[in-house]
């Protein structure tokens, strides 16, 4: 059941004091029986968005050998982008990028651990849906594991595939796979506008091959989260603002569950891959080799 907007005004206040000072809101995700898994896919619907802001759909094997994230970023008031990384193996031991769209630029980050990075210019929209894919598959050279990473372009009702990052096994298991532990946030990456109301819901399928994918239906979080319209959401903003959002929406998408730093929510409902995704997935396109890694 959802809350009036009085509750909920009075339910945000302890929560926005808890999350005040968090860098990011996130989402664990319980993966039950996929953590060998080696295919995802997810779906980010961002309802109310400002600058500086990225929204994670799926960061897996966090802190671990060869750990990757994939989502979208509200870069400026002109640019917006998506995003796919992986992190080293280990010291002497890096990503490469072997396949890219001629859109994808590919290089090295730092900061948070160094590893591979790719970002291509994507023109994402509010109320859209922006739909993914991650799979991962023994690569070309030995002892190596390929990750490749796709995106649904609307307007060519098409899918691209963004890029390939390459990774040495380097002994770990966790390089081969999607599962054992996975996030999706929602980075405030500036540390401002923090009163400006951001609202995304995040939906991922998991599974060891396309047709064998199943649906995450249990997820506990951190700073301003809960269910909404049969999705987990995050959010920031100011409470009042944050509840004008949410009452806007009230009509098409219903009111909003809040989770809590010791609260646990009922599970959202199963829902299967779309028949018309599904079968997209598994005749998808290559993008061109990168030559020089």
């Amino acid at each position: 059941m959802g809350m009036s907007l009085k509750a909920y005004l009075l339910a945000m206040g302890s929560v926005l004091l808890l999350a005040a000072n968090a860098p990011a809101q996130h989402l664990w995700w319980n993966l039950e029986k996929a953590k060998d898994a080696t295919c995802l896919y997810g779906e980010i619907t961002v309802l109310a968005t400002h600058t500086t802001i990225y929204y994670c759909g799926a960061n897996w094997h966090p802190g671990e050998a060869a750990g990757g994230y994939c989502g979208i970023q509200h870069n400026s008031q002109t640019e917006r982008r998506t995003i796919f990384s992986i992190w080293d193996t280990s010291p002497t031991l890096h990503p490469k990028v072997t396949e890219a769209d001629p859109q994808t630029n590919a290089g090295r980050f730092g900061g948070e651990g160094e590893g591979g990075h790719t970002h291509m210019i994507w023109n994402w929209h509010e109320g859209e849906t922006f739909q993914f894919f991650v799979s991962k598959q023994p690569g070309a050279e030995p002892d190596t594991t390929e990750a490749r990473y796709y995106v649904y372009d609307r307007p060519t009702r098409k899918w691209l595939h963004s890029a390939t990052i390459s990774c040495p096994n380097g002994g770990k298991k966790c390089v081969t796979t999607l599962g054992g532990s996975m996030n999706s946030f929602l980075e405030n990456f500036s540390g401002q506008n923090k009163s400006e109301p951001k609202l995304a819901l995040y939906r991922l399928w998991l599974g060891q091959s396309v047709t064998s994918m199943t649906f995450l239906t249990h997820a506990s979080g951190d700073g301003t989260w809960g269910e909404l319209h049969g999705s987990y959401f995050l959010a920031e903003g100011d409470k009042d603002k944050l509840g004008a959002v949410f009452s806007k929406l009230e009509k098409d998408y219903g009111k909003p569950v809040f989770g809590g730093p010791d609260k646990k929510l009922e599970a959202i409902p199963d829902q299967r891959v779309p028949a018309e995704v599904e079968t997209a997935l598994k005749d998808l396109p290559h993008a061109s080799k990168v030559k020089g890694q």
